[in-house]
């Protein structure tokens, strides 16, 4: 007798973790059902439409009528949809709360309602703001957000955890900042951001080179997710883990040699100017030891993919220009009367 495919819900599919981790579970047998409202575009995912395990409904996870049908028959929900980072929520305020808080709650309660088994909430280390810089934020070190869009995801956290039960076992992913290349490629993050740069002008400028962050390849990001989902309800059902491994935390000077070792002539102009005051150093033991996970792409192995993808112009100047942070800042300040859901 053949096991009857499980069913995964994802939100927010078509975006930079979502369309990594489709193709991965698609991989793995399972049915995947994604929903996402098509912001950036589907050119993501289309892919996979001719793949008989995939399912695409476009819509709004502030929907109820949307998202009770796409919950008809999950087992589990990843849920990714949302606005992410500090300033593109800053420019859209309200339609971030409600993407990224109220669109959760109605998720969450649907969920348990359908019975949905697991649930996975993408969250983020930004939640710890700013921390000693000599020691290992854990999942149990004090939040201290310094941002709308750290304070949306605590609220979601404290949500899932309230819901949880030995029925509907929901977890938060505090990943660390992501890099590598994904069907929909990110230019507003640090590595992706500096590897363009650098190819395109052979010089880059880094702010604040002495603060810390947490790496983790948009690739191991899908492995996380998919390692949780096969772990037993009871372990994971209302925790937080910190998502990522704890030897990938780098301040970004370090970050920044890695680069100027594959591309030694490399100009750098270090500005001490501080544009983002977030400071932290991740363990993430806890997680490391629950699924035995180990990075399978180092930040080196980030940047080689990344300046391999402009060289061969796989990825062009219209990616970076439409990905970048002041793009997306730009583009969420303008929609924002249109992304507001009455």
């Amino acid at each position: 007798m053949v096991d009857k495919k499980k069913i995964i819900l994802v939100t927010g599919g078509a975006g930079y973790v979502g369309s990594t981790f489709i193709r991965d579970a698609l991989s793995e047998n399972y049915h995947v059902r994604c929903l996402d409202l098509l912001v950036y575009g589907g050119k993501s995912i289309v892919g996979f439409f001719n793949h008989p395990n995939f399912e695409f409904v476009q819509g709004d996870t502030r929907d109820k009528r949307t998202v009770e049908k796409c919950l008809e028959g999950v087992d589990y929900v990843v849920h990714l949809a949302a606005i992410v980072g500090d300033k593109p929520c800053q420019a859209a305020p309200k339609s971030a709360y409600q993407i990224n808080f109220t669109g959760t709650k109605l998720l969450v309660e649907l969920s348990k309602k359908a019975k949905v088994k697991k649930f996975v909430l993408a969250s983020t280390c930004s939640n710890y703001g700013i921390t000693d810089p000599n020691s290992f934020a854990t999942e149990e070190t004090k939040l201290n957000p310094v941002s709308l869009y750290a304070e949306t995801k605590i609220d979601c956290e404290r949500l899932l955890k309230s819901k949880s039960d030995d029925k509907f076992s929901a977890v938060s992913l505090r990943f660390g900042t992501a890099f590598g290349l994904s069907f929909r490629t990110r230019f507003d993050l640090a590595v992706n951001s500096f590897a363009y740069e650098a190819f395109t002008t052979n010089e880059i400028i880094v702010f604040a080179e002495n603060t810390w962050r947490p790496y983790i390849h948009v690739a191991d990001m899908s492995l996380i997710i998919r390692k949780l989902l096969k772990k037993e309800g009871e372990k994971i059902s209302g925790k937080v883990f910190n998502g990522g491994a704890t030897s990938q935390n780098y301040i970004k000077r370090d970050v920044v040699e890695m680069l100027v070792k594959l591309m030694p002539k490399l100009k750098t102009k270090y500005i001490t100017t501080v544009d983002d005051r977030r400071d932290y150093r991740v363990s993430c033991e806890k997680l490391e030891s629950l699924i035995d996970f180990r990075p399978s792409r180092s930040v080196e192995d980030g940047f080689r993919e990344l300046l391999s993808s402009f060289k061969s112009k796989i990825l062009t100047e219209h990616d970076y220009e439409s990905n970048t942070v002041d793009a997306l800042t730009e583009f969420f300040g303008k929609n924002e009367i249109n992304l507001i859901k009455n």
